[in-house]
């Protein structure tokens, strides 16, 4: 957690809406003994964006669930004392938290412009920004392969009266063998397949070990 964080009151888990990849669902499950039902809800693929699923004729995504206790708040917020609240699930939380509050502007690490903490908290000049961008291309990369995991099931299940435990099941399997299939690759190498993805092929084999990871996920989630 960074310093600007320490004294965190949680607004940037009110009032939103969390979308969530394939692998943030997976990781979640797999640390919190959760099933998926537990924690997520489908709702409509609005506005439209990589990992929309079909359930019959309509476009869904996955979104973190509501917290029980305030409808407003994340299902994983907790409420401590003093005012202060904290991520329950922080080592696992979903990649679109992890890039928050920046993102990418012309290729470069930005401060969002809806930031919902103190803007003046966060001076671009002391960030680490090989870190934030480092999270940045991950959010984009998982965002990616899901998408790819989600258009596997749309090619078959979601055409045909596919149910959300249907497809829950299949982004269970298709998770089991990419995290396998990310262990096998090393997490060093896996770190440098992310930071490359989206250079020419030009340079150098990045792209291309890029293309079989991409093209070894789409053989695994049609079988």
């Amino acid at each position: 957690m960074s310093d600007t964080c320490a004294t965190c009151t949680g607004m940037c888990c009110y009032d939103v809406i969390v979308r969530v990849t394939g692998y943030d669902a997976w990781r979640i499950k797999q640390a919190q003994a959760l099933q998926f039902e537990q924690f997520l809800t489908a709702g409509p693929d609005e506005p439209a964006g990589q990992g929309a699923f079909l359930l019959g004729s309509e476009r869904r995504a996955l979104y973190l669930g509501k917290n029980a206790a305030n409808e407003r708040a994340c299902t994983f917020l907790m409420h401590l004392p003093d005012g202060f609240r904290r991520c329950g699930i922080y080592a696992e939380r979903p990649t679109v938290c992890t890039v928050y509050p920046m993102t990418f502007t012309n290729g470069s690490v930005a401060l969002r412009a809806d930031v919902r903490c103190k803007a003046a908290n966060w001076n671009m000049a002391t960030i680490t920004y090989p870190y934030w961008r480092r999270n940045l291309l991950e959010h984009l990369f998982e965002s990616h392969v899901y998408g790819i995991v989600a258009e596997r099931w749309n090619e078959t299940g979601g055409k045909n009266g596919g149910t959300l435990p249907g497809y829950f099941a299949h982004v269970e399997r298709c998770f089991d063998s990419i995290d396998a299939l990310r262990s096998e690759i090393g997490k060093e190498s896996f770190d440098d397949l992310i930071l490359h993805w989206q250079q020419p092929a030009a340079e150098g084999d990045a792209q291309g070990r890029v293309a079989d990871f991409l093209n070894e996920i789409s053989s695994i989630c049609a079988r």
